[in-house]
């Protein structure tokens, strides 16, 4: 799984977490004021019951405040512990990810291939661009990928990989050396 999916994974499932928390708040805030018709028509009802969009405390703690100040206040309250329950949630998912990736693939992860390594990828063939020397076996890849050799002027890139990949090279060959 990448990490992008699993982060929007967690996103996902923090505002699950708010949404349920506030929707919850605004069934137990309509329960406790007896589901009477000035909260307005519900979203549909569920075995009998009136089911409210979750926002729906938000407007009856504005408009109803002053006739049951405890009762919104108590809503309210549930709402928010939603809202640290989601950061809480955050928190333990951030911390979770952090511990899963143990092994990491970026940054310092560099290593000498293992001599299997070496021949699952097919660096052991007659043919290609010279790469290197293993234990006595030319490294050598023949394949459409590019290949770029990176190394410091006078290190040994001309004598070690060009002049015995040109020479050992099936077919036509243009050279071009910008230094000369």
């Amino acid at each position: 799984m990448r990490g992008t999916s699993v982060l929007f994974g967690q996103i996902l499932a923090v505002f699950g977490i708010v949404i349920a928390g506030t929707w919850g708040a605004t069934q137990w805030t309509a329960a406790h004021l007896g589901y009477q018709l000035r909260l307005g028509a519900p979203w549909f009802d569920l075995l009998g019951t009136p089911v409210y969009h979750p926002w729906r405390l938000f407007e009856w703690w504005y408009f109803f405040d002053a006739y049951a100040p405890d009762i919104f206040l108590r809503g309210g309250a549930i709402a928010a512990c939603s809202g640290f329950a989601g950061a809480i949630a955050a928190i333990a998912m951030s911390v979770w990810r952090a511990r899963q990736s143990k092994v990491v693939t970026t940054y310092g992860s560099a290593r000498w291939a293992l001599p299997a390594e070496i021949h699952r990828s097919g660096l052991t063939g007659p043919a290609g661009v010279f790469l290197g020397r293993k234990d006595g076996d030319y490294l050598r890849h023949e394949g459409p990928e590019h290949v770029m050799a990176f190394a410091p002027t006078r290190s040994g890139k001309g004598v070690g990989l060009v002049v015995p990949t040109l020479l050992s090279w099936p077919g036509s060959a243009v050279i071009h050396d910008i230094k000369g």
